[in-house]
Parts: C-alpha cells; sequence; structure tokens
C-alpha cells in the first residue's frame, strides 16, 4: 500500500495537462466490481497488516489532541459525518484487503465489517477510500480500483454512492490519471463556488483535477508539496490540504489549488512514537482527525 509523500517546499502548480480519456468499454473495465475478498493477512512488513488507525480531536484543523489509537492492522483511514451525526470510518483492513466501515459514536469505534458495492461485499480490487457528504445525505466514496501488482487491469479513480455508508452503487470513473500506476490516494472535497478538486498521491508529490458536478473530473496538474493528500474546504472559500512529509503538514490555497501557502505541522513526526505519521483524513463538521501510523 502507498506509504508516506516527501516534505517539499510550497509551489504553484504546474501548467494543465491534458487528462487521458478512456473508451467506453475501457470505463467499464476500470470500474468493473471485484468478487469477494478471499485471500488471508497482506503480509508486507510495511503494507497495511503493519499499520493502525488513529482517531483524534482537532477543532480548527491545524492542531489535534488525544490522539488514540482505535483500529489495528488497517490503513488508508478516511471519515465521513452522517446526517444523523453519527461518523463512518473507511480504511484499507489489512487482515482481508477488502475496504473496511467502523462507526464511531464519540469515542467509541465499533467495527461493522467491510462495505458492499453492488451487492458483493468486500470486492477485491478497492483501496484508499474517500467519502464525501453530499447536499442531499448520500455518502460518495471515491477510491482507487483494480489496485494491485503491476501487469494486472489497468487502474481508475472511481465514485459510488450510498444512502447508510454501508451499501454502496457503483456510479462510475471519475478520472483515469496518466501514468495510472503510479497513482493513489485520492481525496475529493466540494468548495463554496461549487468547484470540486480532487488531490492524488502520485510518490513524493501530490496532482490536482477539477470538476463540475462530482462525477468526471479533468485538467490534470502537479503539486510539489507532498504525497497522500487530503483535502478539506473552508468556511472562508479557501481549501486545504494535507500532505505527509515530516509529520502531517497544512498548506491553504484562496484560488482553488493554484498557489499554496504553509500554514503548520498538524501531526508531527514520531507522535505515539510511530516510526511513520500519515494518510490523514479531516472529518468535516465533526471537530475529529484521522490518520494512520507505523509503530
Amino acid at each position: 500500500m502507498p506509504g508516506c509523500g516527501g516534505d517539499a517546499p510550497a509551489a504553484a502548480t504546474t501548467p494543465p495537462a491534458a487528462s487521458p480519456t478512456a473508451s467506453p468499454s475501457s470505463t467499464a473495465a476500470l470500474c468493473a466490481v471485484g468478487q469477494p475478498v478471499t485471500g488471508g493477512p497482506v503480509t508486507d512488513p510495511n503494507g497495511p497488516f503493519a499499520h493502525q488507525v488513529v482517531l483524534a480531536h482537532s477543532t480548527d484543523g491545524l492542531s489535534i489532541t488525544d490522539s488514540r489509537m482505535v483500529i489495528d492492522h488497517a490503513s488508508v483511514p478516511d471519515g465521513v459525518r452522517l446526517p444523523d451525526g453519527t461518523l463512518r470510518l473507511y480504511y484499507v483492513d489489512g487482515q482481508s484487503g477488502a475496504i473496511g466501515v467502523a462507526r464511531v459514536d464519540g469515542d467509541s469505534v465499533t467495527l461493522i465489517g467491510p462495505l458492499s458495492m453492488n451487492g458483493v461485499r468486500g470486492p477485491a480490487g478497492m483501496a484508499d477510500p474517500d467519502a464525501v457528504l453530499l447536499p442531499d445525505g448520500r455518502i460518495r466514496l471515491y477510491y482507487l480500483n483494480n489496485f494491485g501488482p503491476p501487469g494486472g487491469p489497468q487502474r481508475g479513480i472511481c465514485w459510488a454512492d450510498s444512502t447508510d455508508g454501508e451499501r454502496f452503487t457503483l456510479g462510475g470513473l471519475a478520472i483515469q490519471f496518466s501514468n495510472q500506476e503510479t497513482v493513489t490516494d485520492p481525496s475529493v472535497a466540494r468548495l463554496a463556488n461549487g468547484v470540486w478538486l480532487m488531490a492524488a498521491s502520485r510518490g513524493t508529490s501530490s496532482l490536482l483535477a477539477r470538476s463540475s458536478d462530482g462525477a468526471v473530473f479533468t485538467s490534470e496538474t502537479s503539486i510539489g508539496l507532498g504525497g497522500v493528500p487530503e483535502l478539506a474546504a473552508l468556511d472562508d472559500g479557501r481549501v486545504r490540504i494535507y500532505v505527509c512529509g515530516a509529520g502531517i503538514v497544512a498548506y491553504a490555497s484562496p484560488d482553488e489549488g493554484k498557489t499554496w501557502t504553509r500554514e503548520a505541522t498538524v501531526v508531527p513526526p514520531s507522535t505515539l512514537n510511530a516510526r511513520i505519521v500519515c494518510d490523514p483524513s479531516r472529518v468535516a463538521g465533526a471537530a475529529r482527525f484521522i490518520y494512520k501510523i507505523q509503530p
């Protein structure tokens, strides 16, 4: 699974590049729902089985308190607040390889099990979940599909919707970035002006793409801030990006991601005595911050 991105100074984005397009037949393959996972633990010593999910409090998104490990053998977490006020936490389950779901009530975390996609419980090939609450109360999940060893099916970043946060219906292909085998960890935010931004990781840097409807993203650009990004729309119209470098670092942009200014180190390196601190997620409207560690 993806590791932490590098640390780099703030920079403007590179000029937009033409986004790759897929034919209708290949689009279906990029987002095809896999069969239920059947394997055991992911044995890579630096993979999800060696990771832990941490839940913390954060009122401003720039500092955290009360960090505690809540799920062992789990990685790439992301959280969303449901209309009823409860939280759903999504993660890659290192014991099965599926995307797992947990319910968060206050400081209590209850594991629900693998999510379902088009009626398939725990489909293989899905990774790196990112959840967004839509204006109508549905949960939209963006994720990397066809994740696996090189030489397998081409990867795509797809989206699916759910009314309960556990059972999803496939929507379609959001984007296939160039050099798709090097891209992981999508994150999406809807800005106050209605523009949707997606960030994704390419090693120690991040990519951005844009959308008017949250379904189809184009206009790939690259920023050199760090990898494994998380986007958060701010109340004042700016957008924040959290990236992995020396810990988890926040930058803010007043112009839809064209330029960025460093704000703060949100999670210092070696927090909880971890060797790796990465995979940030700020839960909108919940004063919660989630991340992964590798002890």
